[in-house]
C-alpha cells in the first residue's frame, strides 16, 4: 500500500487490519467441522436457488432440503429463519466484495473514487443474485425481524469505507468533525435504499446514484 497514506484512528485502524488479516489467514478445522461446513454450504446453495425462484417469503423449505439432500431439521439447525439464509448470503459474498475493494485500495484513491467503486461492486452483486433476491437481501437491512446482533460494524465493506473516510479527514479533505462510522453507515444505508426503491436499472437510476455521491460528498467536504 501507499506509504504516504496518513494513519487513521486506533479503533478504525484495528478493525481494518482485522478485516484484511481475516481475509488472508485460512481457518483450520477438524474433519467434523469441515463436513459441517460442506453441509451448510450445500444447504445455502440450494436455498439461494429456491429464493431466486420464489422469493424469500414464498420459498419452499421442502424443495431446499430435497435439493440439498438433507433432513428438514438440518436446514433449521444451520438456518433458524429465512433471514439467516439472507445474512449468510450477505456474509459469503461480502468476502468477495471485501477482497475486490481491498485490491482497489492497494493504490491510493480519493474518497469520490472509493464511493463510486463501492456502488459498482454492490450493483455487480445485484446482477449475480438477480433483482428479486437482491431486493430480499436489501430489505433485511430495514427489517424489524433481522437478528438482533446484526449491525453495520460486522460488515467488512463498512469497516473499509469508514477507514477511507477517516483517512480523507486526516488529510484535511473533510470537515474536522466528520464521524467516520456514522458517515459510512449513512452512505451504505442510502445506497441500499436507492437500489431497493429504484426497481429498474438504467440511465435514470445511474443518474440518481451520481447525484447521491455528490450530495454525500457535499455533506462531508468543506
Amino acid at each position: 500500500m501507499d506509504s504516504d497514506r496518513p494513519a487513521i484512528s486506533g479503533d478504525i485502524c484495528q478493525r481494518v487490519d482485522q478485516v484484511l488479516q481475516n481475509r488472508e489467514v485460512p481457518e483450520t478445522a477438524t474433519s467434523r467441522e469441515a463436513q459441517r461446513r460442506k453441509t451448510r454450504a450445500r444447504v445455502l446453495d440450494a436455498a439461494i436457488v429456491e429464493f431466486q425462484r420464489a422469493g424469500a417469503n414464498s420459498a419452499d423449505i421442502n424443495a431446499i432440503v430435497e435439493a440439498a439432500g438433507v433432513a428438514r431439521s438440518t436446514f433449521y439447525f444451520h438456518f433458524p429463519t429465512r433471514e439467516h439464509v439472507l445474512l449468510e448470503l450477505i456474509r459469503r459474498d461480502e468476502d468477495y466484495l471485501c477482497a475486490e475493494l481491498s485490491r482497489f485500495l492497494d493504490t491510493r484513491r480519493d474518497l469520490p473514487a472509493v464511493l463510486n467503486e463501492i456502488i459498482r461492486l454492490v450493483v455487480a452483486l445485484e446482477t449475480r443474485w438477480g433483482a428479486a433476491l437482491f431486493r430480499d437481501v436489501i430489505s433485511l437491512y430495514f427489517s424489524p425481524t433481522a437478528p438482533e446482533d446484526e449491525n453495520w460494524t460486522k460488515h467488512p465493506t463498512f469497516v473499509l469505507l469508514a477507514g477511507e473516510i477517516e483517512r480523507a479527514r486526516s488529510r484535511g479533505e473533510l470537515y474536522d468533525d466528520v464521524e467516520a462510522y456514522d458517515s459510512a453507515a449513512f452512505f451504505l444505508i442510502g445506497l441500499h435504499a436507492i437500489l431497493f426503491s429504484a426497481r429498474d436499472s438504467g440511465a435514470a437510476r445511474d443518474e440518481t446514484l451520481k447525484k447521491f455521491v455528490k450530495s454525500t460528498l457535499r455533506s462531508l467536504q468543506p
